[in-house]
């Protein structure tokens, strides 16, 4: 029985040396942020609380002897609401946009995708330190499941416009931070759609900024 538990102990020690000296970090996250047009036509007001999230994972594969250098490549789903003050519809197969005058209880952009995130990750991290800084920074290829305009009346009264984007799109990404606390910034490198406001064409272009936690 001794020797059954020495060589078990024996074992297991060989067990947790292989994973140490083979640790991946930040590997499931979630993320909350402040969506906002990055070029905002002339009128065109965000209001209320809009908001972004984010879930997935990412293959930590790292590319240095010390492990601190690593490339990642995941799969993610993103949704944002964005609350303005204009009114997008279709007119013709076309977005437009009108200015809200009468009172309303919700009028939003709505949008959801699959993320599929490639990353450089640099962080100070050992298989003993879980607390360290970290700065990862790529792309993503964002591809859109639902892009709607909903618009709420007073009278409860629900509209919902499914518009037409352009199809899959690439975003920049930047992550930093300590332990817990990570910062992240996002920027869209392509529009979701094009728009007609006061008959000029904009580009539906969103940058975020908010917290990003990695749970592994």
């Amino acid at each position: 029985m001794r020797t059954a538990l020495v060589l078990l102990m024996c074992i297991l020690s060989t067990l947790v040396v292989a994973q140490d000296a083979k640790f991946r970090e930040d590997q499931l996250y979630f993320g909350i942020a402040y969506p906002y047009f990055a070029s905002p036509p002339q009128g065109l007001i965000q209001n209320k609380l809009s908001y972004a999230l984010s879930a997935g994972f990412v293959r930590d594969m790292p590319i240095s002897k010390s492990r601190r250098l690593a490339i990642g490549l995941g799969l993610g789903w993103d949704m944002a609401q964005v609350f303005t003050n204009s009114r997008f519809q279709l007119v013709s197969g076309d977005i437009s946009t009108t200015l809200l005058e009468e009172r309303y209880t919700r009028n939003s952009l709505q949008m959801q995708s699959i993320s599929i995130p490639l990353e450089l990750r640099w962080r100070n991290a050992s298989a003993q330190n879980h607390a360290f800084w970290r700065v990862h920074t790529g792309i993503s290829l964002q591809l859109p499941l639902d892009f709607n305009a909903i618009f709420e009346g007073l009278d409860g009264s629900v509209n919902k416009v499914t518009l037409p984007h352009t199809g899959s799109l690439m975003r920049w990404n930047l992550y930093l931070g300590f332990n817990t606390w990570n910062i992240s910034i996002t920027h869209d490198l392509q529009p979701w759609a094009t728009f007609t406001h006061f008959g000029e064409k904009q580009d539906i272009i969103f940058t975020k900024i908010g917290l990003i936690f990695f749970v592994f």
